[in-house]
């Protein structure tokens, strides 16, 4: 059939225009094309999809690829075939608009009108008229190569040629940043001998792809409010790609001043960030100071993690942005609140007062505005251990019947509730209070005090072992954990100490007449102590059965308990709290004066040093001999010859004295 005078005019237009598209010229063919003499009525188009970055210098003059129908296997420096992997997938869409640009032989399509038609389907994409009345359709994604065939397209059929339009139907946005520009293609094409055909077409469109940027922001929690947070400097991260927990690294990451730091770089596919131990924020293997945050659960590098970004084949609309806080640690303190003195003195048997105060950190039961990714809010995980544990040291009784613990928020306004608010896990020195009971979590009422105290009273009582002027030592272990995924415990420790006092003495002779000269130890005096009240110690009962001995104080020295000297002449008495307190002498030793008056004595933090002890004398009692007796004549001698050593003495003084101060 030979070619009428439509097809030439085709032809020769094609051969004008070849592909009008903005595509690159001047690049020969390096391969070998088949061409046929006789127009076929079918074509394969090709579409070979070529990418360069912004930052590629090139004059597309100069350094193009021609559109010509044929294959080209080298391209300008800096252009490479599409990586669908890296920047998603690039669909095109092939429709048939020869009616519309062609609909009688003696129409002409100029390269004015071309120019119409990209324009047109530039700007409007699928809803340009051209597109929306163009016929057999086909709307398919480049391949790995970045290629895609439309096979067996019209070209010459019943003695008329075809034109299609060739557009970028889709692309990822952000990563392609700039789409290639509609295609006309006139069928069948002439080859560039200008006497025959190609039986496949080949076109060669371009994008301008660029890699993504991700930024995140670290803040730190005050303690007090979620909405109270500031940027966090020094944090690290690392940037993974592929699934949390089984991605591969990429880099580390530290945050500014601003707490800001930025993932750069990226393509297709996902990410996540991790979070590793830093100077502000510390791990499971630390624990924090008042300056230091703890790490979170949901930024590490496990299937849980939170901080997790994905650039689809849809790509991205917006800034990739996000935001990460951590939190301050829960902070704990305890104290005594009766005793007396500043070292809280008690006596054997008193209830020692304790007051514990735990800060709860205000992502107890998850942080709320803890993650932020590309504007979804996400909570941050909660405690899954949240647990006082206190033990009683030597000296002091855990009596739980009275403990009488109570917990209240700091102005008493919220009292917590036993197993519905915690639980209390008693033992013989001790008890545990834990406040994970909610299903893994702390209590609507505890969550509901985030940023705020918690305070806790309850009693211990010094008991019959107590070492005197020792500190009596209540100790606490705090046992926290802020994931819920791991066995990660942290424990806080504090402890708060009491003491009970005593006072040691000494029961000697008053010596030679009275002086204390030849002072010997008395043994078997016997006291009574007597406290500022005028009460006597009765010594050590347990009262209530409890197991814990009292000291009691009685009325009647009748019933008071007896301290008696030893050989040595000691005696002492333990288990007192701080205090002025009097020794009443019930019985004096054999032969000695039983004493009038009472001894009075302090007791505090040295009186039972050895130092200290406090020494008590007796007289003889009188054992003047008869008249006229052995025994009489010699007490009148020695009487005398102790005066006459006296008198001799002062003599000598006087005349050594005169003497000097003739001298003088």
């Amino acid at each position: 059939m030979a070619i009428n005078w439509y097809v030439k005019k085709a032809g020769m237009l094609v051969g004008m225009l070849g592909i009008i598209a903005s595509c690159f010229q001047g690049y020969q063919a390096y391969a070998e094309d088949v061409t046929q003499k006789t127009p076929p009525e079918k074509v394969n188009i090709t579409v070979h999809k070529l990418m360069y970055d912004q930052g590629t210098q090139m004059n597309v003059d100069i350094d193009g690829i021609k559109n010509d129908g044929y294959t080209h296997d080298q391209y300008p420096t800096g252009v490479t075939k599409y990586n669908k992997a890296d920047y998603g997938d690039v669909e095109f869409t092939l429709g048939n608009i020869t009616d519309q640009v062609l609909p009688t032989e003696d129409s002409d399509l100029t390269n004015a009108k071309v120019d119409e038609i990209v324009k047109d389907v530039e700007d409007k994409g699928s809803n340009s008229e051209y597109v929306k009345n163009a016929t057999n359709k086909i709307t398919s994604a480049v391949d790995e190569n970045g290629e895609i065939t439309f096979a067996d397209q019209p070209a010459y059929v019943n003695s008329k040629g075809n034109v299609y339009v060739v557009y970028e139907s889709k692309s990822a946005a952000g990563l392609v940043t700039q789409k290639a520009k509609p295609m006309v293609v006139i069928a069948p094409m002439t080859d560039n001998t200008g006497s025959g055909f190609l039986k496949d077409i080949h076109l060669y469109p371009k994008n301008i792809v660029s890699k993504l940027s991700f930024e995140l922001t670290k803040f730190g929690d005050d303690g007090t409010a979620q909405s109270k947070q500031t940027p966090l400097k020094g944090a690290k991260f690392e940037l993974y790609k592929g699934e949390p927990g089984k991605g591969t690294k990429l880099g580390d990451l530290v945050s500014d001043d601003q707490g800001k730091l930025t993932a750069t770089d990226l393509t297709l596919g996902k990410y996540y960030f991790v979070e590793v131990p830093s100077e502000v924020v510390v791990g499971s293997d630390k624990e924090p100071t008042a300056d230091q945050y703890l790490l979170g659960a949901d930024a590490r590098n496990d299937a849980h993690n939170k901080l997790t970004f994905e650039i689809t084949n849809d790509g991205v609309t917006s800034d990739l942005k996000a935001s990460y806080v951590n939190y301050k640690a829960p902070v704990i303190d305890k104290t005594v609140t009766n005793g007396t003195g500043q070292e809280h003195s008690f006596q054997i048997g008193d209830a020692v007062n304790y007051q514990g105060t735990i800060h709860i950190p205000t992502d107890i039961a998850g942080g709320a505005d803890g993650i932020t990714v590309n504007g979804v809010k996400s909570e941050t995980s909660p405690y899954s251990v949240f647990k006082w544990g206190d033990t009683a040291g030597q000296g002091l009784s855990y009596v739980a019947a009275k403990a009488n613990i109570k917990i209240t928020n700091k102005d008493g306004s919220v009292v917590l509730k036993e197993n519905t608010d915690y639980k209390i896990q008693n033992s013989e020195n001790g008890f545990v209070i834990d406040f994970i009971v909610n299903n893994g979590q702390v209590s609507d009422t505890v969550a509901s005090l985030h940023g705020q105290d918690l305070q806790m009273t309850y009693n211990m009582y010094v008991n019959d072992s107590a070492a005197v002027a020792n500190p009596l030592t209540n100790s606490v272990d705090f046992v926290y954990n802020n994931n819920p995924f791991n066995q990660e415990e942290h424990h806080e420790k504090t402890k708060a100490d009491v003491v009970t006092y005593g006072a040691k003495f000494l029961k000697v002779d008053s010596g030679l007449f009275g002086t204390g000269i030849k002072a010997t130890p008395l043994e078997g005096a016997e006291f009574a102590a007597k406290n500022a009240e005028g009460k006597y110690y009765g010594g050590l009962v347990d009262t209530d059965k409890d197991g814990v001995k009292e000291a009691v104080w009685v009325d009647d020295v009748a019933n008071a308990a007896i301290l008696k000297s030893d050989k040595e002449g000691h005696f002492e008495i333990t288990g007192l709290t701080e205090g002025e307190y009097s020794l009443e002498e019930t019985k004096a030793p054999e032969n000695y004066q039983k004493l009038t008056k009472e001894i009075s004595f302090e007791v505090d933090k040295d009186s039972y040093k050895e130092e200290n002890r406090i020494t008590i004398k007796n007289n003889q009692k009188a054992s003047v001999p008869m008249t006229g007796s052995n025994g009489f004549q010699t007490y009148v001698l020695i009487s005398c010859l102790l005066l006459g050593a006296g008198a001799l003495s002062a003599v000598v003084y006087f005349k050594k004295k005169a003497k000097k101060d003739q001298i003088k």
